[in-house]
């Protein structure tokens, strides 16, 4: 109700402003509104995608893990092979576990699928013939993780470069420009720590203290 008023005495003659209009038969415009801020996505960033490949190996494992598990358990009963029952139990855990972890993003699953593919195809040749399935299942599984190894952080993309910074970043820690030597092994490979405190390189040991007190 206010504002209609105050908007009847702006366009009234009786203003400087609303005599201004009155000649130029201009009506108040209305007040511009400010743009409303975009809302920030309710899931923060957006994860990257899975590839087709690394959700096939998830897949992959889940199954392999229980082909195996029910071959261990045939071999432990019935099969007369308690020892290749055991260990293609522990495989086919392997492949669970890992599987789960890959659907969850954890990368230490891609490591777990490669061992368990790795150990099913080594268990499995003394077991022929049924041992030919896992594998199989094996390699079937080793394949696509392979393919999505850079997805998972499995590759180094400059080996040499990396491989010269970790020379450098030891040789600055191992610098002993005192020729400070190791109290236990005697060798100047040491890495010291401002407080005098230091670990041999040579020997694997600490030291509380190698230079003396004041």
């Amino acid at each position: 109700m206010a504002k209609d008023t105050a908007r009847r005495n702006d366009s009234s003659p009786a203003t400087v402003g609303g005599a201004t209009r009155a000649a130029l038969n201009v009506e108040p415009s209305a007040p511009a509104k400010a743009p409303a801020a975009e809302a920030p996505p309710a899931g923060g960033a957006e994860k990257e995608a899975r590839p087709t490949a690394a959700t096939a190996a998830i897949g992959l494992m889940l199954v392999a893990g229980g082909v195996d598990l029910g071959l261990g358990v045939y071999w432990a009963l019935w099969g007369g092979n308690a020892l290749g029952g055991l260990l293609f139990l522990f495989v086919g855990i392997a492949y669970l576990y890992g599987g789960r972890g890959l659907y969850a993003g954890e990368s230490w699953g891609w490591g777990a699928g490669i061992m368990a593919g790795a150990f099913a195809i080594l268990f499995g040749v003394p077991l022929l013939p049924f041992g030919a399935i896992p594998s199989v299942l094996a390699v079937v599984v080793i394949v696509p993780l392979v393919l999505v190894r850079e997805y998972y952080g499995m590759v180094r993309y400059r080996p040499k470069e990396e491989e010269r910074q970790k020379e450098e970043r030891h040789a600055e820690r191992t610098r002993n420009p005192e020729g400070l030597h190791c109290p236990h092994c005697g060798s100047t490979r040491l890495w010291i720590a401002a407080d005098g405190s230091a670990y041999c390189d040579n020997c694997k040991t600490g030291t509380i203290a190698l230079r003396p007190t004041a």
